[in-house]
């Protein structure tokens, strides 16, 4: 996974209709899933925020330590 990579990306809103969301109670992480597919790249944000881009779009988001988030 890079990091701290700056570009830009898209998300195409009307899939995010058919999005997924995913709580994977193990590692403390939500994925939000736009477009089941393989990604092209993979990108670490800040904030325990990891992106997977497809094509220039975003297609999946991961949020990690979650409850930690939440409380603050």
């Amino acid at each position: 996974m890079q990091n701290r990579e700056i570009d830009e990306y898209m998300i195409n809103l009307k899939s995010l209709e058919k999005a997924k969301l995913i709580y994977d109670k193990v590692s403390d992480s939500i994925h939000i899933i736009i477009e089941e597919e393989d990604a092209d790249k993979a990108v670490l944000l800040e904030n325990n925020i990891a992106i997977r881009i497809k094509n220039g779009k975003i297609i999946e988001i991961t949020i990690y330590d979650l409850t930690k988030i939440l409380q603050d």
